[in-house]
């Protein structure tokens, strides 16, 4: 069951209160690159506040949008139910303001690159280009032994080829393969070989 604590509301801008101890901070270049994309495509996110008003996410946005004039436009936001406690408050604040999970840094390099400015969001090319050669090396560096589970001739088998890394991680996300150590060595790898059994139960699924 979802608790379902917050509602969607239509207010103005300038009715929302910012938070005094926001987590987040900003630069003024960066204030400048903020309002230039709620320019060209609006309020993207939908901010969050408690019940009393106080902001928990969308501080800097509808901070800028007040500074350029706008404060009488209307926005959706998601508002507490009922005035949260101190701890929700925070953990709220902690959640919208941070994203969980991580960048597949190969598909920003192949997909998003040539488009996407992606200094201007924070991330590197230098730096990530450093990172890619660094998880390439770790790639290479492959078990002495095959990393395998209880694999013989008298098993049938299918061998599925990935041409790419990205392929390669998705289909170990779906397949749910891991990290292990090889059973006649001490090095770690990546298992490959999976039961049929829990393939088919992964497929049934989809």
């Amino acid at each position: 069951m979802i608790n379902e604590l917050f509602s969607t509301e239509r207010v103005r801008i300038a009715d929302l209160v910012p938070h005094v101890k926001n987590p987040r901070k900003i630069k003024a270049a960066e204030k400048q690159k903020l309002w230039e994309r709620i320019q060209k495509y609006g309020m993207i996110g939908i901010p969050v506040r408690d019940a009393d008003g106080t902001l928990l996410s969308g501080n800097r946005r509808c901070e800028v949008i007040v500074q350029n004039g706008l404060g009488d436009m209307l926005c959706d936001v998601r508002t507490a139910t009922r005035k949260l406690t101190d701890q929700e408050l925070k953990e709220v604040m902690i959640i919208e303001n941070s994203h969980a999970g991580e960048w597949d840094l190969e598909m920003l390099k192949q997909e998003f690159d040539e488009l996407v400015d992606l200094d201007s969001y924070g991330i590197g090319i230098d730096e990530l280009n450093e990172q890619i050669s660094e998880m390439t090396q770790e790639l290479a560096e492959e078990p002495e032994l095959p990393i395998v589970a209880k694999f013989s001739e008298k098993y049938d088998s299918i061998v599925i080829v990935c041409s790419n890394e990205i392929d390669f991680n998705h289909l170990s996300e779906k397949l749910g393969l891991d990290r292990a150590q090889c059973y006649k060595s001490s090095k770690i790898g990546m298992q490959r070989v999976v039961d049929g059994k829990q393939v088919i139960s992964i497929l049934n699924r989809s």
